[in-house]
């Protein structure tokens, strides 16, 4: 029987998402829906009050430079990947071709999303951003929702959990996580943990862009090990790790000089 999932994303242009969805496809799994997050006014006044003044940076990066916002000469990206798999699906309503339900919604977690889910039944939901998911949508997502977090579960659950580690000069502890959703934050079960090592001469801006296309492959190599019953999923502690939120621009300064003078053994 075909593997079947639903995708909820953020940004119908979100090189995550569409390098995600030509994958599973070429996986032979069957995505039956896309829901869109739009880009409303409530949407930018709640993230602007999480991010602040880094949400316009964000906003002009993701949705106005574009590929434009990446170095060139960085054979690590999420450009040169997509380029190296050859990956073209550039807008997620390209996927109407297979059949596949695009829907564009103000809330991820209404009602109408909860009946699209309800009627699909897909094995899984897909998670590449977009917001907190309620437990209405979680109870109808098939064997759950599997997000790729930017950190190591479950010691940096939360925000910036790139940028933490390296402050804490934990440097052992950086890389992704993929698990499930659950109502807390970060805390539902682990499918994979995926560490990866800090290069001579990185920087927050060079991690974070070398996490991205290992986002990609991590998620969906999972995805599909997991609905091939290829992996176990193991309970996180609520009293292990703990959460972090946003950083400061001054510590986020402090833990770049931290990553600048840190020496790759």
């Amino acid at each position: 029987m075909k593997k079947r999932v639903v995708i909820i994303c953020p940004n119908p242009e979100s090189y995550i998402t569409t390098s995600v969805c030509e994958l599973l496809i070429r996986r032979d799994i069957r995505i039956d829906a896309v829901i869109v997050k739009r880009f409303t006014l409530k949407r930018f006044l709640d993230e602007f009050s999480r991010d602040g003044a880094r949400l316009i940076k964000k906003i002009w990066r993701k949705l106005i430079l574009k590929s434009l916002a990446y170095e060139q000469n960085d054979y690590e990206n999420i450009i040169y990947f997509r380029s190296k798999l050859d990956i073209r699906l550039k807008n997620v309503k390209q996927l109407v071709k297979f059949n596949t339900e695009i829907m564009n919604v103000a809330n991820i977690n209404s009602k109408d999303v909860e009946n699209l889910l309800t009627k699909l039944r897909p094995d899984l939901v897909v998670f590449t951003g977009g917001g907190i998911i309620k437990e209405n949508i979680l109870n109808v997502s098939g064997q759950g929702v599997v997000n790729c977090h930017m950190g190591i579960l479950p010691m940096y659950r939360g925000m910036d959990v790139i940028e933490w580690p390296i402050l804490n000069e934990d440097w052992k502890n950086i890389g992704l996580t993929v698990h499930f959703m659950e109502r807390g934050v970060d805390t539902g079960d682990i499918l994979k943990i995926h560490y990866i090592p800090l290069k001579k001469n990185d920087n927050i801006k060079s991690v974070r862009s070398r996490f991205e296309p290992i986002m990609v492959e991590q998620l969906v190599n999972v995805i599909d090990d997991y609905l091939d019953k290829k992996i176990v999923p193991k309970k996180q502690s609520m009293d292990d790790g703990k959460q972090f939120f946003v950083m400061s621009d001054k510590l986020v300064d402090i833990a770049e000089s931290k990553l600048v003078n840190y020496k790759v053994n």
